[in-house]
């Protein structure tokens, strides 16, 4: 089995390569344990700091579909792409929270599915770090934690979780979520 990532990220790659022992194990899929993956560096048409759910929908299809064209005889390709989004509700009075969130989209060559991470409350200085001052979430949590190259470790979800849900967990989750599709006859 032949599975392209499109990206080249450590967390992103650690992420797959986790989802995909699970699921073997989960849906007595020996194949998926030995899988051969390709990594590839994409670039898509959304800014490098998603700011919507759309933005990191199109994001995920994108890396899936050049990581699709870019191999020979993919059994699978997979997008992965983080970013943050306003929930603006009643409920909170105008209040707009933002929330982090990881899309996972995986093609087959015929059809393609979504999978989502869990999102994550961001504080207002990352808020306004990314909105208002046009900065990349990568950046900004190198400063706030004093550490390099925080998104291929720990990530954000790690800093304010204090590593109960790193970055490559909950890009596992969004992996899992977009191959159960692939996994049970009922879809």
């Amino acid at each position: 089995m032949k599975v392209g990532i499109g990206s080249t990220n450590k967390a992103k790659v650690l992420a797959v390569k986790s989802a995909f022992q699970k699921l073997a194990k989960a849906f007595d899929r020996p194949a998926f344990s030995s899988a051969d993956f390709l990594t590839v560096t994409t670039s898509t048409s959304i800014p490098d700091m998603p700011l919507s759910t759309e933005q990191m929908v199109e994001g995920a299809i994108e890396r899936a579909h050049f990581t699709f064209t870019h191999f020979k005889d993919l059994d699978f390709a997979i997008g992965l792409e983080g970013g943050t989004f306003p929930l603006i509700t009643p409920s909170l009075n105008g209040n707009p929270q933002y929330f982090l969130q990881n899309y996972v989209y995986i093609f087959d060559g015929q059809q393609g599915f979504l999978g989502s991470s869990p999102a994550l409350n961001l504080p207002k200085v990352v808020v306004d770090a990314l909105y208002r001052d046009h900065r990349e979430l990568a950046e900004v949590m190198d400063e706030l934690t004093g550490k390099t190259d925080v998104r291929s470790n720990e990530g954000a979800f790690g800093v304010f979780t204090h590593d109960l849900l790193k970055r490559s967990a909950s890009f596992e989750i969004a992996v899992i979520n977009a191959m159960v599709p692939f996994l049970n006859e009922v879809y």
